[in-house]
């Protein structure tokens, strides 16, 4: 079935292509999630925002692996809503997960309200990047951490994949985060790279 779905569906799930979509990033982004908590740091008594949480697999280590007060999430398909809350009910239940609609060019949060957010393999879809990264901005406490994580799927060598991170850190770099750097590991078929920025 996964070779007949609809590219689109990657992007914005939504129906019952949209449900099989979400069981594929679930089982597909893992091993990249975990590497990209694993760049975050110590998350213990820190609250954490989530753009594009899909199927809710991150939201769920960052649960079982850390002590975070608060990890909240925002993507804008009512699919991946409703699989991340079953996913997570619990947690929802217990008040450590939040999981909304939403964009991240307008995030449903105040200022400073943040110690860390991050997004994995979804950067890409974002219709307006400078928007999106400025939001984030906007929602971080001074001194806190974004991370965005990719694997472009598209890219036909490793050398495309550098490219691409390198053109995410120069946006960290326009919107004024500091200490940037770019981290790179090796998953099939090709890289991942994450760039990390931290607010002034």
């Amino acid at each position: 079935m996964a070779q007949n779905l609809d590219p689109s569906q990657f992007g914005k799930p939504f129906g019952p292509q949209g449900e099989e979509v979400g069981r594929l990033m679930a089982e597909g982004n893992k091993r990249i999630n975990l590497w990209t908590i694993s760049l975050m740091g110590n998350l213990a008594n820190q609250s954490v925002l989530e753009i594009g949480f899909g199927p809710g697999i991150a939201v769920e280590e960052l649960i079982r692996l850390s002590q975070s007060d608060l990890v909240a999430g925002i993507d804008h398909s009512e699919v991946m809503l409703a699989q991340a809350s079953l996913r997570n009910s619990d947690a929802i239940d217990d008040g450590r997960v939040e999981l909304k609609l939403g964009s991240v060019s307008s995030l449903p949060y105040h200022d400073n309200f943040f110690d860390t957010v991050f997004s994995v393999n979804c950067f890409h879809f974002w219709p307006e990047p400078m928007a999106g990264l400025t939001e984030i901005q906007r929602v971080l406490k001074p001194n806190g951490l974004v991370a965005i994580t990719i694997q472009p799927r598209w890219a036909t060598s490793e050398e495309m994949v550098d490219e691409v991170g390198d053109d995410i850190l120069q946006w960290l770099n326009k919107i004024s985060f500091r200490s940037t750097r770019l981290e790179k590991k090796e998953f099939d078929p090709l890289s991942a790279v994450c760039a990390i920025g931290i607010k002034n």
